[in-house]
């Protein structure tokens, strides 16, 4: 309806301007046609200029904060970044952020209605992509062809590997993560080493031990090794320490001689359970590990002393609230004494992160009346001008210019009210923004040797992850069969290696159970993985995927 009214007001417009020309030029004199040479010119530039203005349209706009939330006084429709983003597509964002935690359950109810806003930007994979081979989204493909402005931050090899492998079609533009420091890996806290240990750093799992049990007879309220399980993986962050010793993730898998094996049934993983049974009868694991939620294990972090726990690269960095209390948090180094039930010590590097986010990303409804404007919103999302303001700010507020360089406010960009601006940063990447990052913990904290200590720890991650080179095939898409039995098969995990641990079982009834768990999901699961590895070892091969040929 705008469309037909924009065009209906510009055919108007043409005559009346050469009309109102025509008459004023015919006092002066001028040519025979009664149109000068250089009024014509101005009316034709005129004209070409009205041509070209459009109206403003509404854009819907649905996405997931990934738990950064909006504080208070931050409206989600009406900021200084969406300003950036409707300026730049002439549009006004009609924004809807459900809470975190809902937005699983409040997104697929919206699928399931049919009645979809113009853009979506989602956690939800299996069932948008399922969506969108049934219509619900469009082939975004022919708009990536023809778009520098996201091709800047959205590689070629991004799009490939956001390709739906049922369709060949590109439904998706992924959340990037090529900024993303790469790998995993046990943190310490150093202060407790020094404390306990006269600052060595244990090399063997034994070691570690021994560390522990001499923090807990020193702090009997000390736990220190807590965990925080998350929906179906229970054993998560702090729950990963010993099993990364030992190279055997409870929902990973191995290749060994060409052959992919779930670590469940490896001698790692259980002597792995083991370790931790012996811990949770000492008291060095936290009693309450199996139900641990997030805010219990930050309570355990803050209180009780943990010296251990488990996470990504990128997800741990130099803080001044640390600082200020005495606490160093480091990557430990590699362990110079591995188990001897470990294979390989290759089986312990966690692998390269993929370039974008194999699940995360932003789609266009097909029911956007007009796709092309809502493209130009994506294109907005691309801004050199949006990253700028996401993570440098606005100067005079976040950060001031002094003889050409940048000065960053470390206090307001550190400011957790001003973590909300990287829900925005979907063509970016949350972890990009990385000089503002150090530069603010430069001012912040004001101890060059404390930071570069801790960027010294998690240098090794990386060269682990190079070693190990992409452990999650692109391309590969799970069967329906296995898919529906993703939870009762980690929940399974669960059951028995949490009773094993706790001692609710023997270890000999644990062997038994983990049986069973192989007769029953083994060949469910990973069948047709081995079948699409071994189909497509040299393309995954050339892609860097190194385990092909472990």
């Amino acid at each position: 309806m705008r469309k037909g009214q924009q065009w209906g007001r510009l055919a108007l417009a043409a005559p009346l301007l050469v009309a109102v020309a025509a008459s004023g030029c015919s006092k002066g004199g001028g040519s025979g046609s009664g149109v000068s040479t250089s009024t014509a010119t101005a009316t034709a530039t005129a004209t070409a200029a009205a041509e070209k203005k459009e109206n403003k349209i509404d854009v819907s706009f649905y996405y997931s904060d990934a738990g950064l939330g909006h504080p208070n006084g931050v409206d989600p429709s009406d900021n200084f970044l969406v300003n950036i983003i409707e300026k730049k597509a002439n549009v006004d964002l009609k924004v809807e952020v459900p809470q975190y935690a809902d937005f699983a359950t409040k997104y697929n109810l919206m699928l399931s209605s049919g009645k979809l806003p113009d853009l979506v930007y989602t956690t939800v994979f299996d069932t948008t992509m399922q969506a969108a081979r049934d219509g619900a989204f469009i082939d975004l493909k022919k708009y990536y062809d023809k778009s520098p402005a996201v091709q800047k931050v959205i590689s070629p090899e991004m799009m490939e590997a956001a390709k739906d492998p049922k369709t060949g079609k590109y439904f998706r533009i992924p959340l990037p993560m090529d900024k993303t420091p790469q790998g995993a890996g046990v943190i310490a806290r150093y202060d407790l080493l020094q404390k306990y240990n006269g600052g060595k750093w244990p090399e063997s799992v034994d070691e570690w031990l021994d560390v522990m049990r001499k923090q807990k007879k020193e702090n009997p309220n000390a736990i220190p090794m807590a965990n925080r399980a998350s929906g179906d993986n229970v054993f998560g962050f702090g729950g990963l320490v010993v099993f990364n010793w030992y190279g055997a993730n409870p929902y990973g898998f191995r290749v060994t001689g060409g052959k992919i094996v779930p670590n469940v049934v490896l001698p790692e993983y259980r002597a792995a359970v083991d370790v931790m049974r012996t811990m949770y009868k000492e008291g060095l694991l936290d009693p309450e590990f199996a139900t641990s939620d997030g805010a219990k294990f930050s309570q355990r972090v803050n209180n009780n002393e943990v010296l251990v726990y488990y996470n990504a690269a990128d997800q741990i960095a130099p803080s001044k609230a640390n600082k200020d209390i005495g606490r160093e948090v480091l990557f430990a180094p590699e362990l110079k004494k591995y188990p001897q039930e470990l294979a390989d010590p290759k089986y312990t590097y966690t692998g390269l992160a993929a370039p974008a986010h194999p699940t995360f990303g932003m789609y266009i409804s097909s029911q956007a009346k007009d796709p092309d404007r809502v493209w130009r919103v994506i294109e907005a999302f691309a801004s050199p001008e949006l990253r700028e303001a996401i993570f440098w700010g606005q100067e005079g507020d976040t950060y001031t210019v002094k003889d050409g360089k940048r000065i960053p406010n470390a206090e307001k960009l550190a400011d957790p009210n001003r973590r909300w601006v990287k829900n925005l940063a979907l063509l970016f990447g949350y972890t990009d923004g990385q000089e503002v990052t150090r530069a603010t913990q430069d001012l912040q904290i004001a101890d060059p040797a404390y930071i570069q200590r801790f960027y010294d720890s998690q240098k090794p991650l990386a060269q682990r992850a190079e070693k190990a080179g992409y452990t999650t095939f692109t391309g590969y898409v799970e069967p329906d069969d296995a898919l529906k039995k993703t939870s009762e098969i980690k929940q399974e995990i669960n059951r028995f290696t949490t009773a094993a641990i706790i001692g609710k079982i023997s270890m000999e009834e644990f062997d038994r159970e983990v049986k069973e768990w192989e007769r029953k999901y083994r060949s469910l699961k990973y069948d047709p993985l081995q079948k699409y590895m071994d189909a497509n070892k040299e393309s995954l091969r050339k892609e860097g995927f190194k385990m092909v040929d472990w």
